[in-house]
């Protein structure tokens, strides 16, 4: 820090000033300044002193009349920014900021100063800008270096940020703001168990830390506490996952147990749609008790052909990340002369759902008779389920005993659900062909051009180029949940890897948050002859941080025998091509769905040896990768996905057409 210069203050006041005694600093000066009222450096050292006194308003008085007296004094117009920032004077900060960086545009101080002001404003890209220009001037400046991880961290872009506060770490290791920032980023990153050495470092040097201490809390939270076999299914050991869920069946033939095992059927590549429908039926005998079923004619509903329709929709997620670009888009556009609708909604988000609905129904402190009853009161016509059996909590058991006289599984599970109180299924017609419909209990209904719900989210994103151009080697990913990831996919992954020297795997997926889990898959490969410097393991980020994380990545690969869906979608909407498989049934087609809509169909391989060649053709061409981080968010904005409208006037058509079904086969 520079000081005025002193050779016009007397000797005490300066001393005083130097010695941190910043009342006798005024009073010294005071004693000057009554004797020459425009000397400039007394005058500026009491707006020094006030602002060490944390007497912000004095300081900026004094600063002002400073700059009446040098008003091209890069310090005073300095000083008189921070006197104002500290004041929450951001705007008029600034501009005394710009002032001194026009007379001084070399000064690492001036910059930083001003990306501090542009931070606090929210101006984050410039304030990217004058750190970085700080950080030119002066590259060893820690707290440039910490600034420019709070902006990568406030923009999402967690690796950049990371890679900030690493150097900042190795100038200032026992630094509490660069600790503190590098905890947030790896917990963040989805790597809470690295931030551990950095909370006990802090912890070290202030016991009891409240921040430490509570993000030493967090992480523990972060530890897993699966049963065994929930455990190994997330971690996409599936036959070990199966094996586990048929000893405890036959201990306990409870409906958990037995849901379980369905879940090992669906991403079991042992197993086929066919079986997964037989396993279903097996579980209607157990638990469905279908033969309590209600016959169509005890439902009093209007029958009326062409009314307005009672459409109930219940589940838990409606606001959650991909419900707030499906569902609620939809609820805003469907026709209100045609539905009225009904959500039943048993999680968050009740403030944004029901101001675009016809009713909304609060049932998270319902039992399953009362939500029965509830139904049944407001004489539903159609049941829309969108948590399934599968999906945890849900309102299942109530929905086998038919409150609504049709209802449908839609959305989740693009499948059958297996029991006769579901008794039509609407899919697309790309995830389920004709001549599939004996994979089904429920009556099939087929959405246009692979569309099984729309997508709004808005303008593509403005993203850099594919990572390639600046690594110098293709970097290939997979963000979607690990229990898709069985041995047969990572055995791929490898033999790829193998097929592309130099190339890296990001695998981005919260079971990886687990030290042990990305220990474990780091073996598989390294077994395989892939070291682990060419694999990025990384747990859970929050969702805008995730697809930012898609910077890092220049192809997706899709899972398989079951497809991923909204991951595919979130890559394509930030530039990065997929290569998938067409599968053998729906579990295996949703990817391909997605791509076929977007006329990237060359991206979908017969078989595994088709997708190895494409994804190895894609890695060898930069040219191509570069134009498609250009382009493929707005190839997805112009795809049948993104076309709420044209798919809420499809899907309106569809319940119509279920309705009259239903009326004609319901005597």
């Amino acid at each position: 820090m520079t000081y005025p210069d002193h050779k016009e203050l007397d000797t005490q006041a300066a001393s005083f000033f130097q010695g941190g005694h910043m009342q006798d600093t005024i009073a010294s000066c005071q004693k000057i300044l009554a004797r020459d009222p425009e000397n400039f450096a007394a005058t500026h050292l009491v707006g020094k002193a006030a602002k060490q006194l944390g007497q912000h308003m004095l300081a900026e008085s004094f600063f002002r009349a400073a700059l009446v007296i040098k008003p091209n004094s890069v310090e005073a117009l300095s000083d008189l920014g921070l006197a104002l920032m500290s004041q929450g004077k951001l705007d008029e900060s600034l501009s005394y900021h710009l002032q001194a960086l026009g007379h001084a545009t070399d000064s690492p101080e001036t910059h930083f100063n001003i990306s501090t002001v542009l931070f606090d404003l929210g101006r984050m890209q410039e304030s990217l800008q004058h750190c970085r220009a700080t950080l030119s001037l002066l590259p060893a400046s820690v707290p440039a270096l910490v600034r420019m991880g709070m902006i990568h961290y406030k923009l999402d872009e967690l690796h950049q940020a990371q890679e900030s506060l690493n150097s900042a770490f190795l100038l200032a290791p026992d630094d509490v703001s660069v600790l503190s920032l590098r905890i947030l980023i790896k917990i963040n990153i989805g790597l809470p168990d690295e931030a551990l050495t950095d909370v006990e470092s802090i912890l070290s040097q202030h016991p009891g830390d409240p921040f430490a201490v509570s993000m030493r809390s967090a992480i523990a939270r972060t530890q897993d506490c699966s049963s065994p076999k929930d455990a190994l299914y997330n971690a996409g050991l599936i036959d070990l996952a199966e094996s586990l869920a048929r000893d405890e069946l036959t201990a306990v033939d409870s409906v958990q147990n037995h849901n379980f095992l369905l879940k090992c059927y669906l991403v079991n590549s042992k197993h086929s749609a066919l079986d997964f429908l037989q396993e279903c039926r097996e579980w209607s005998k157990e638990h469905a008790h279908e033969e309590l079923l209600p016959q169509p004619k005890e439902f009093k509903n209007n029958r009326n052909p062409d009314r307005r329709l009672r459409l109930g929709i219940v589940g838990d997620y409606f606001a959650g990340v991909i419900g707030a670009y499906t569902l609620l888009p939809f609820f805003k556009l469907y026709d209100r002369d045609k539905l009225e609708v009904y959500c039943y909604n048993f999680g968050p988000g009740g403030e944004y759902i029901q101001p675009v609905v016809d009713h909304y129904r609060d049932i998270s402190q319902l039992s399953g008779e009362d939500f029965f009853k509830l139904v049944r009161h407001d004489v539903i016509d159609i049941m829309l389920d969108i948590n399934g059996r599968i999906r945890t909590p849900n309102y299942f058991e109530t929905l086998l005993r038919q409150p609504a006289p049709i209802q449908i599984n839609w959305y989740n599970l693009p499948g059958t659900i297996g029991v006769k109180a579901f008794n039509y299924a609407i899919t697309d017609d790309y995830c389920v062909r004709d001549g599939e419909e004996s994979l089904f209990v429920e009556k099939v209904i087929r959405m246009p051009t692979g569309t099984i719900c729309a997508w709004d989210m808005g303008d593509p994103p403005v993203v850099p180029p594919p990572p390639i151009k600046r690594n110098g080697y293709v970097t290939f990913g997979c963000f979607g949940d690990f229990f898709k990831v069985n041995e047969t996919v990572l055995n791929v992954w490898a033999d790829l890897l193998g097929r592309v020297p130099g190339s890296r795997l990001y695998l981005k997926s919260n079971n990886l948050r687990l030290s042990a889990e990305r220990e474990r898959v780091s073996e598989f490969f390294r077994q395989r002859g892939i070291s682990s410097a060419r694999l990025m393991l990384e747990g859970h980020s929050s969702y805008n941080q995730m697809r930012k994380c898609y910077e890092q990545v220049d192809i997706a690969l899709d899972t398989f025998p079951y497809s991923s869906g909204s991951t595919t979608i979130n890559a394509l909407w930030q530039g990065v091509p997929v290569v998938a498989i067409d599968g053998n049934d729906w579990r295996g087609r949703s990817t391909a769905a997605v791509l076929a809509g977007c006329g990237l169909e060359r991206f979908v391989a017969n078989d595994v040896a088709g997708y190895i060649d494409l994804a190895c053709m894609l890695a060898a061409d930069s040219a191509q990768l570069l134009d498609l981080r250009a382009n493929l968010g707005m190839c997805f904005s112009f795809s049948p996905q993104s076309r709420v409208g044209e798919f809420a006037r499809h899907f309106e058509d569809k319940l119509r057409a279920i309705w009259h079904d239903w009326l004609n086969n319901s005597h």
